[in-house]
């Protein structure tokens, strides 16, 4: 599969210096990129993983907007864009992204463990740009855990049973 990845790491490192530039990444990359994650997860899964692993997925995405809009909308007293400010349309693309890609423990643990890094990273550079490269940022953190996948541990990001191992009692 390395014939498959190496493209994909290079693609995502292009979106990290596309945000880390311009705080944008252009639409077509997130196009090839997504399409290769889902080829990528279809070659070492089954379609009905696929299918299962999206919609797991897209469903916590839809719940955690759903808070943040009800959130934001009770404390601003009205109706807020989320991304008008808060967060970035980009940001949304990576995480479908993400969706189609990881299974549903992995998805979670990149998630919470990637927003952690980034917001420390955000306190760090909160004076030069207060614009928070979120996408940027969890296109590097998937691009290191494939090149540590592949050359180190194999820690197979498409399933749950590694990380789970973790918490056998």
């Amino acid at each position: 599969m390395w014939w498959l990845k190496l493209p994909i790491i290079l693609l995502l490192l292009m979106m990290v210096w596309q945000d880390w530039k311009f705080r944008a990444i252009s639409v077509s990359l997130f196009l090839i990129v997504g399409a290769g994650l889902v080829l990528l997860k279809c070659q070492i899964q089954n379609l009905a993983i696929f299918w299962q692993d999206l919609q797991l997925n897209l469903g916590f995405l839809l719940l955690q907007f759903f808070l943040l809009f009800g959130y934001f909308a009770l404390k601003e007293r009205r109706f807020v864009n989320l991304f008008a400010g808060y967060f970035g349309e980009g940001d949304l693309f990576f995480l479908i992204l993400l969706a189609g890609y990881l299974s549903f423990a992995n998805f979670l643990a990149f998630y919470l463990g990637s927003l952690i890094l980034v917001v420390l990273l955000g306190f760090y550079m909160r004076k030069q740009n207060p614009k928070i490269p979120l996408a940027g940022m969890q296109a590097l953190l998937l691009a290191l855990a494939m090149v540590v996948d592949h050359l180190f541990i194999s820690v197979d990001l498409t399933e749950n049973s590694w990380l789970l191992s973790f918490y056998k009692l």
